[in-house]
Parts: structure tokens; sequence; C-alpha cells
């Protein structure tokens, strides 16, 4: 019984979120430049992975009703029932790997085991390299988490090197840490009424006064929101999935185009997603609207204070992109002006207390509070810095990362940002009722960096 730890709300809502058209499994996937064997993974996997407690335990008391289920030791644990080694089939081209990754998206993580599987996957390269695939369900931790779980698997974390500078704290921040309770989510009990899953007071006075008028505000908005307009790229949902994504860009040709619109890289790349929303919808003969929004995550506990426990400390902001705005240049200053980061960072807190509450109520409860929120995105964005810098795996350079986000509820699209050894990535996973060819996407955001790209020189040229 002392090796039982309840799961987190916050933790539980992602698992029981996920529906067998939504699944919240996160997919990842490392190509390395070297074979890499089969038995060595999984000693590999075994070293180094399961050092975090939550890939050695699995969820029990699922079925429990009143109380929280707990996450508990499994006994013999045998990593080889994780890892898989498979193959492709011919032709062994990008094109067969985005299938195979899509079919891994469709399929659900037997709850019975710890949640996540990896897969040695043949013919995805060269013969001297090799790709390694991944899921983890979102219960273990969010993608701040397991880029920590990263700095565990690589063979020099020390020498690993992230551009913290793009991962703010969300305003407001501090005021969060000070209401912090002593000891965490450690010292939080189902007793502790008062107290939420990450040791933050709720009923202590720790937020200031502007802060509160701002959450004040911020909750209402979420509540009355207007439904999102209709297009393509909503609709029901099926069980098959699709993954594709971007050649690399250049991440200096971003700042370049930065610098050029007086933004930052994170206003650049929403800016550029605004336009290959518009360019898909108007390949497909639809209206424009003025807006779609997307839930972008707000990592909500800065890396320093990330450590082991893993776990779920982020929250949902809903951010508007102007794809009706034609010009470029217009649609990153829309962005800019409209992306407070301090209403971003207190929506996110309060959907993080929403699913936190959600997570530790009934079934009734969480679909309650769920559809509070049904028809109000399009999909989910999220941006992930990744090392600046080439690291290695097993002694072999890891030459490019690419994951896929989980979608949520009602949306069926995923866009994910990743920035790896100076070149940035969009992953995309969709629903294939809504987007069946995931490089309709990825060509269209392709164009769309390029047209900037051109813009910025111009501009540089003409000063």
């Amino acid at each position: 019984m002392t090796d039982r730890e309840p799961v987190s709300g916050a933790d539980n809502a992602w698992r029981r979120i996920g529906t067998p058209e939504n699944l919240t499994t996160i997919t990842g996937v490392l190509w390395l430049d070297g074979a890499i064997g089969y038995d060595e993974l999984c000693d590999r996997l075994e070293e180094r992975l399961c050092r975090f407690d939550r890939f050695h335990r699995r969820v029990g008391g699922r079925g429990r009703t009143l109380r929280r289920p707990y996450w508990e030791p499994v006994e013999p644990f045998d990593v080889e029932t994780h890892v898989q080694h498979v193959a492709l089939p011919a032709p062994a081209d990008t094109a067969a790997l985005q299938r195979f990754v899509g079919g891994l998206m469709s399929r659900p993580l037997d709850e019975r085991r710890p949640l996540w599987e990896a897969y040695l996957v043949e013919g995805a390269g060269e013969d001297d390299e090799s790709t390694v695939a991944f899921r983890i369900n979102h219960s273990i931790g969010d993608g701040f988490a397991l880029l920590y779980v990263m700095l565990g698997l690589v063979d020099d974390p020390e020498a690993m090197e992230l551009p913290m500078g793009i991962v703010p704290e969300p305003p407001g921040a501090d005021e969060f840490r000070e209401s912090r309770a002593d000891g965490g989510e450690a010292a939080t009990t189902d007793a502790d009424p008062e107290t939420d899953d990450s040791g933050l007071s709720l009923t202590g006075g720790g937020l200031n006064i502007g802060l509160a008028a701002t959450a004040l505000r911020a909750g209402w908005d979420l509540l009355t929101q207007a439904d999102e307009p209709a297009t393509s790229l909503r609709g029901g949902l099926g069980a098959a999935k699709r993954a594709g994504w971007t050649e690399p860009v250049d991440l200096e040709t971003v700042e370049v185009i930065g610098r050029a619109h007086d933004a930052t890289v994170n206003d650049v790349l929403l800016g550029a997603l605004a336009g290959a929303f518009r360019r898909v919808l108007a390949g497909r003969d639809e209206t424009v609207p003025d807006r779609l929004r997307v839930t972008v995550p707000v990592n909500l506990r800065p890396m320093a204070e990330r450590d082991g426990s893993l776990g779920n400390h982020f929250g949902l902001a809903f951010v508007p992109l102007p794809v009706g705005e034609p010009a470029l240049g217009d649609r990153i200053r829309a962005v800019r002006d409209h992306m407070s980061a301090e209403r971003a960072g207190v929506e996110a807190f309060l959907m993080y207390l929403t699913l936190t509450a959600g997570g530790r109520s009934p079934d009734a409860v969480l679909e309650w509070l769920l559809r509070r929120f049904e028809n109000r995105a399009t999909g989910v964005v999220t941006n992930v810095p990744g090392p600046t810098a080439p690291v290695e795996f097993a002694g072999r350079e890891i030459t490019d990362i690419m994951f896929w986000v989980p979608q949520a509820v009602d949306q069926g699209l995923g866009i994910s940002i990743f920035s790896y050894d100076g070149d940035v990535r969009l992953g995309i996973a969709a629903d294939a009722n809504l987007l069946d060819d995931p490089a309709e996407f990825a060509d269209a955001f392709r164009a769309e960096i390029d047209a900037l790209a051109e813009d910025a020189d111009a501009d540089l040229v003409s000063e």
C-alpha cells in the first residue's frame, strides 16, 4: 500500500479525457545516425527511462467512483513488453513512416500496463540509421515534463543546451508560486479541499488585486466566448488519424522575419500558422473567417522546478489567429498585438484549475466541465524548444526529432512546433475525416514562411 501514489487531479483529467476518437497520447520520433539493435535499445530504456517511476507504474483503482486512482508499481517489470521491433512495408519511404505513425496515433494504450511504448522501426532510413518511435499517455506528463525526461535519455545531459528564453513564465507566476503550499503535490491529500493538486492555495489570497481582476475577466470570457466558425477543419471525428511534418525551417530565417516585423519567434510562427490555415481553407474554396481559435498550452511550472515526479503543470489559453487578414505582415502584427502574455497566463491557470477539479470529480462532472468548452477552437498548437545543438543517444547522434501533440475533446487538428539544432519543424496530427493528407497543411505553412522570408529580405535590402 505504501508504494501507491494518488494520481493528481490534472493527470487524472488528461487520462480520462481521451476517447477512441481522440486519444490523449503524445507521439514522438527520434532519427539516429547509426544503427541500434533491439537489445541495446531495451537496455538503454531500462537504464535511463525507467529511472522515472511513472514508466514502470500503472494506474490502479480505475473503477473507483468517488476516490482517485493511484500509481502502483508493476512487479516484475519487463521493459521488453513495452518495446517492439517492426519493419515498414515497401516502399519504406517517408510516406510509409507517416502512415505508421498515424496508425500508432489511432490505437489506445493498454491501461493495465504502464502507459507508454516504444518501437524500433526498420526501413525508415538508410542502413546505418535507426528510427525510434515513442508513445506516452498524457497522464504521465506534459510536453515540458517529457523534455525533462529527454534530459535523462541523452548521453551527456549537462552538455545539452535549451533555448529557455523562448519558454517564458506566465505573468503572475511569482504570485502563483508564493501561494504554493509547502511540500507541493506530495503534501496534498483528498482530505484537503482548499489546496489543489499542484499545492496552490485556492483560498489564501496569494494573487494580487490586478491579477485577480484579470482572472475574473478571463474567466467570464472563457464561459461566454462565441462558438468557433464552421469550417471543414471541424466536424465529426473518427478513430483513424494522420501524421505529417514539414521540411526543416532554418531558425535564423524565422528570426530575420521577426526582426523585420518587430516580433518574436513565436509571433512569426503563429502568424505563419494563421496564413497556413487561410491557404488551406481558400484552397478548398471555403469562405475564410476573420479568425479561428487554437488552444495553446502554457507552462505553469518553470523548468528549474521540474523533477522526476513528472506530471502535468500547464494550462490552455484560447488564442485567436487572424486567418482573415490577407497581408502577411499584418497577420504577424495582429498576433503580436492580441497575444497578451498576462491574459494567456491567467487563462491557462484557470483552465488548469478547471481540469484539476474535473480530474478529482466523478465522470459526469468532468464531462459537464468539458462541454463548457466544446466548439471553442479548431485545434491545438504547441511550441516546445529542443536542444540548440545535436545530442547523442546511446552513442548515436540524434539527427532529428519530431513529436505530435494530442488533441482533446472535439478538436481534430494538432500542430506541434519543435526546434532542434538550429531548425524548426511543424508536426501535424489530424483526424482523417478533417485532413486526410497532412501535406496539405505542411505545404501551406512552408509557402507562408517562404513568402514572409522574401518580404523580410526585401525590407532589409530597402533599408
